[in-house]
Formats: C-alpha cells, structure tokens, sequence
C-alpha cells in the first residue's frame, strides 16, 4: 500500500486502543485529520485532539533570564490524537482492535481517505450543503431526512453566527423544498427573499446569489410594525375552552374549565357570533372570585387582538415546499408565547392527523419559549413535539444562545447539533452532555472557535466535524446595529 505524503511524527510512549500520543516534526493544528498505517487495515483516519510544547526551561531558568536576553532551550511540540477509524469491506467505520505500534509513522491525511471515513458525499438528493470542512475542500452536506426525523438544535453565544448559520440552514431546506414554519421573534429572516451581494467567498465555496421570495411568506400579529407581513389571527370559535384558558394564562384547569364552558355556551347561545368582548362583559356581570378572574384574564385576550370571528387558515399558513415566517417583531413577551404555543400545538395535532405536509418547526430564542427554569404558556407542547413530533413527520430545531437555559429534555432530543463559539460555563456543560462522542479536546476547541466556524454532530455523520460555514445565498438580516458610526 502507497503511504501517504507527509510524515508529520511519530508515536510514542503507551498507546491504547482510541488514542495515542505523538511527537511532531512539522507544525500540525488541533483538530488536523491525520493517518497511522496499520499492519492490519491499512491507513487509519486519525484526529489531533490535543497540541502543547515541552521544553527544558523550567521556573528556575526563566526565573535568571535578562530582559534582553534570549532564552537557550530544548523544545519538542507533543500532541494526542483520537482514533477514528477506517472503513471494512461492508462500509461500517471501524477502530483497530489492536493498538498502533510505538514508533510507527503519522501522516497528514489526504482528502480522499478524509471523506470515505467520514462519509462526506457531494451533491447528494437529500444533503444540506453548509461548509467546508475546516481546512479542507470537502463540502460537508447534511442529511435532511435526519434532520427533519432526529431534530436540530443550533447553539452559539451572542454575536456568535447562530442566526446567520440557520439562514444557511433554511436556504438549504428551500432548495430541497421543505416545508418550514420558523418562529421569527425579532423579524430576522425575511431577508431570505434578497439575493446577497456575491464576492470572492461565494466563489471559493461554490455558492451563488439567489432570493427566495416566491418561497417565503409572512404573518405577524402586528402588521402596524412589521408592513411586509400579513395579519395573524386565530379562530375564537375554533378554540376549545382548554386551549382558551391557555390564551387567559390560566393554568388551573380544574378550577376554571367548567366555568369557562358555562360562560362561553350562554354567551353563544344569546349571540352565536360572539367575540371576546362578549365573554368579558358576561364574566364581568358574574359574582365571586372565579368570575373576577376571568373577566380579568379575558379581558387580557382582548386586547392581544389574537382571536377574532375568523382566523388564519391552516391551508394558508402552512404551505407545501414553502416556509412561513411568524415575525413577532414588537410583540410582548406574553403574546409571543400565546402565539408560538397555539401554532405548535396546531401543526402537531394536525400533522398527527395528516392534514398537512410533513415539515420542520424553527424556533428561533428556544431558551424563552421552553425554559429550563420557570414556565412558558408553550412549554409543554414544545416538551411533546421534541419527544413525539419525529413520529409525525414533524421535525423541530431550536436556536439558542444560552444552552443551559434551554429545556434539556428538548435540547436532549436534538441528534444534530450545530455548534457555533460557546464561552459560557455553564453552556458548555449543557452541551457536553448533551452530545455523544464529544471529547474533552473538542469541548474546548468550542471556546475559541473563529467566527463562521461550526462543530457539526449528528446530520449524518458519525463523528463530530469542524466545517467552515459557507457565505449566505441570501442577505444576512440579524447584522447588529452601529451605535456610533465609524
């Protein structure tokens, strides 16, 4: 067998069967790919998981050095690389059952060996082109039924690129033409519809300009702010007194629900095309505590303008190879809530049933509306589609900035995870435990990422990738505002 080029060390010292560590001879950076030919199988894809220097200058030395005066040393440069495999005559990846001689050669790895080990195909029927593979040539394609079966999360600190990958994400997903319900809280995405300004960087990644307008729609509950949007409302009579009470903030069902049901049959039975100010004004000519209550909290649904005579079609709000852009730009807290808890619960009930495509929920800022501590009014169906929605044909991907304020059980069922620069302690321990295969080397490499670098997990791929994200088709609409101009 040909070895390949370049030798960059040798292995020393004890070596175990997933790692070993090595001397280097020319420089190589954390994360490298490299190859050990192994008597048995052949070349070996291995990955530099940890880099330092070692030298002869200890306290004592440094401690007599002049200003001035140049330090006289011995230094070597040591790294410990993890095993990834090779591929057997049947395509399965593999590790060596017998650990790599002490002294043997490492090499650099040439792409070819790169992407049969790491399954890296090109231009595949269902793959989501996102990158390249960091330092290397290699596009680096998702697998969108796995994305849509297994669900995703995208994860970064703030400024970090989440918004700008998920554009990538969504391009992507329009091309195969998937259909997408994305929560937008802060009117980002309709920028997809604008071709980007192409330059140098699309050319290198093999990316052209494109505008995606005849695929996107938008709906907002306040079009007075968002103008390109068109008004979203729901159904008042299509609500059932169970889900009415969410819309109220009342979470005690026992209490309130057979009230409800009274209130809203003797309301429908003197008007039957009442509206919510129908019900306050009955609530309000009730006695005792529950009907303060629910004048009160009625009262509240009224002025969120949510429910009306005649609500947003289904048919109209979600469409087949299309994506939807719920833009909740200006809209309270509170409403935000209401709105994503009564769509998700919506698209889950009516998936179950079949009535509309299969598709993919994009919930941009997950950490408000499934918190890891305290409540949303949309927790829990968010909580049910993360668990079950993948049996319907109904995917989820949650973007956040904060991992460890996320829900874990929805950030637990995410199986593709894109990881963009994390700092957070406490972040990058929900993170770590929340993904398979990451390694300690890894989980630091996440702190220092460069801008537009991701780790990708899961989507395909056995093992954990570094893939340089690739330019924008579309115009990037989450850039921050300029305080002072420069």
């Amino acid at each position: 067998m040909k070895r390949p080029v370049e030798e960059v060390g040798r292995i020393f010292g004890d070596v175990g069967l997933g790692r070993f560590h090595l001397s280097l001879s020319v420089p190589v950076e954390r994360g490298d790919y490299l190859t050990v030919v192994d008597e048995l199988h052949g070349k070996v894809l291995c990955q530099l998981d940890d880099l330092r220097r070692k030298s002869d200058l200890d306290l004592e030395k440094a401690g007599a050095l002049q200003p001035s005066e140049e330090a006289t040393l011995h230094e070597s440069m040591l790294g410990e690389a993890r095993i990834v495999g090779y591929r057997d005559a049947q395509g399965l990846v593999k590790i060596p059952t017998i650990p790599f001689r002490p002294g043997a050669h490492v090499f650099r790895a040439e792409e070819p060996l790169i992407a049969e080990v790491l399954g890296l195909k090109h231009h595949t029927n269902s793959g989501a082109y996102v990158g390249l593979l960091r330092n290397h040539s290699l596009r680096v394609e998702l697998d969108i039924n796995q994305l849509v079966q297994r669900h995703v999360s995208v994860l970064a600190k703030t400024g970090g690129g989440k918004s700008y990958l998920l554009g990538v994400l969504i391009e992507e997903l329009l091309r195969h033409k998937v259909t997408c319900v994305i929560i937008d809280p802060h009117g980002e995405y309709g920028s997809l519809r604008i071709p980007a300004e192409a330059n140098g960087v699309h050319a290198r990644f093999g990316v052209a300009s494109q505008g995606f307008g005849k695929q996107i729609q938008e709906y907002s509950p306040d079009v007075s702010l968002n103008p390109t949007a068109k008004p979203l409302t729901f159904s008042l009579r299509n609500i059932d007194p169970r889900d009415l009470l969410v819309f109220m903030g009342l979470s005690n069902v026992k209490s309130f629900l057979a009230p409800l049901k009274q209130l809203i049959e003797r309301v429908a039975a003197a008007n039957p095309d009442y509206a919510v100010a129908d019900l306050v004004r009955a609530a309000e000519a009730g006695e005792g505590a529950i009907a303060e209550t629910m004048a009160e909290r009625l009262e509240y649904v009224e002025q969120t303008k949510l429910l009306g005579p005649v609500g947003t079609s289904l048919n109209d709000l979600v469409k087949k190879g299309e994506a939807t852009l719920i833009n909740l730009r200006g809209v309270a807290p509170d409403v935000q809530e209401l709105v994503v808890a009564r769509i998700a619960s919506t698209l889950f009930e009516n998936r179950k049933k079949g009535k509309i495509p299969p598709l993919f929920l994009v919930i941009e800022e997950a950490h408000n509306f499934a918190p890891q501590q305290g409540s949303a009014t949309c927790s829990r169906i968010l909580k049910n589609i993360a668990s079950e929605g993948r049996k319907f044909g109904l995917g989820l991907c949650a973007v956040t900035q904060r991992a460890a304020r996320i829900d874990k059980s929805v950030l637990s069922q995410c199986n593709t995870q894109l990881i963009l620069q994390v700092t957070n302690p406490l972040d990058l321990k929900a993170i770590a435990q929340s993904i398979e295969g990451l390694t300690p080397g890894m989980t630091e490499m996440i702190q220092s990422l460069p801008v537009g670098v991701a780790l990708v997990t899961g989507g395909g791929y056995h093992t954990p990738l570094f893939c340089e994200v690739r330019p924008r088709a579309t115009r990037h609409g989450g850039e921050s505002v300029q305080i002072v101009a420069a």
